[in-house]
């Protein structure tokens, strides 16, 4: 209920409560049921009515409406970390020196082949800038600053040389490019210390609609890039179910069919379908189990470095973006405090007032 809401309807004359004929429990039942019973198929499913799509101001309203920003903080806390952590393997700070030796030939991206390396000291101020801006978005400090950091220290290295080019280095930097564009220091942030006006305060629909969206496409055309022969065959991982990973299929499966039909056919299947299992709540629960043990997998059978990690952190996007809330406050009361969940400084009032507040300005 609305702050201020009452069982009056606004303009109604007043009656005294005394006066008011009771209703019994069946009545009470009635209309406690008759909202549920009256949402329809459309905005169970996807959690909007076809109205709202209906024309392009009803669209924008739709992906502006406030929403809780607290799965959207968890996700900005990890990518960060991720990407801190990725900083100093995959892209190379750990082996700056031989990466960029003096006068070794490199393979330039066409248009960005103007791009040259600086000399060591300044690639070592660069790669600082990147791990400073990776951490800024973990913590949510000087938010905005540290994706600009991040995103422009990570693109200029990414173009530096073709040969270490691959699909989710390209990934980590379009969703750091959104981040930029997102408030997602509204929850779990610094930010949020030093400003209480950022304290809490909701994030429109359309910052979870495109990430949702972008991990979507990662997982569609990962599939429809496994429709080839040789994949749909079974021969372009041919050796892969020899892995132990794939030992208990070996318990009731040969190896022959364990390659054709869990590392291919499975693999084709789950990229071609997760995205739309993780949109609905009732396929989410399976979807996100089968999703994790891939992603574990991946861990263990390729040298891919946080990609696993990262696509497992984009899981929990699809999921009510209250989940954080109801997930910490399980947690002992004395843990409160350091988690900052359901109250403190990390919340300045309770977010279903100030969702209310919006509602009734809009």
């Amino acid at each position: 209920m609305e702050p201020g809401a009452s069982d009056a309807q606004a303009g109604a004359p007043y009656v005294e409560p005394s006066k008011v004929k009771k209703k019994s429990s069946k009545e009470n039942k009635q209309a406690i049921l008759a909202p549920s019973e009256q949402t329809s198929t459309v905005k169970r499913l996807f959690g909007f009515e076809k109205e709202d799509i209906s024309s392009w101001h009803r669209l924008v309203c739709l992906l502006n409406r406030p929403t809780d920003p607290a799965s959207l903080g968890i996700f900005r806390f990890l990518f960060g970390m991720l990407m801190a952590l990725d900083i100093t393997q995959e892209r190379g700070l750990s082996h700056l020196d031989y990466k960029y030796l003096d006068g070794a030939p490199v393979c330039r991206f066409p248009l960005f082949n103007f791009l040259k390396p600086l000399p060591m000291d300044w690639m070592f101020f660069v790669y600082f800038v990147m791990f400073l801006g990776a951490v800024g978005i973990m913590l949510g400090c000087f938010y905005r600053l540290a994706c600009l950091m991040f995103i422009s220290t990570y693109w200029y290295v990414f173009f530096l040389d073709k040969t270490t080019w691959n699909n989710h280095s390209y990934l980590y930097g379009l969703i750091g490019f959104q981040l930029t564009l997102m408030d997602a220091n509204r929850y779990w942030s610094l930010d949020g210390l030093r400003d209480p006006r950022k304290r809490n305060a909701h994030v429109p629909l359309w910052n979870y609609t495109m990430l949702r969206t972008q991990i979507f496409i990662v997982y569609f055309i990962a599939g429809v890039k496994k429709l080839d022969a040789d994949w749909v065959e079974g021969y372009s991982m041919k050796y892969l179910a020899h892995h132990w990973l794939f030992d208990p299929f070996k318990l009731i499966l040969p190896v022959e069919l364990i390659n054709l039909m869990v590392v291919h056919g499975g693999g084709l299947i789950l990229d071609l379908t997760a995205g739309y299992l993780l949109f609905f709540d009732a396929t989410r629960p399976v979807a996100a189990a089968f999703v994790s043990y891939f992603h574990c997998m991946n861990s263990q059978l390729f040298s891919i470095g946080m990609f696993s990690y990262t696509m497992l952190a984009t899981s929990p996007l699809f999921c009510y973006p209250d989940w954080p809330r109801c997930f910490f406050g399980r947690f002992p009361e004395f843990l409160q405090p350091i988690l900052r969940c359901n109250g403190g400084c990390w919340i300045s009032e309770p977010w279903s007032e100030s969702l209310n507040k919006q509602k009734s300005v809009l």
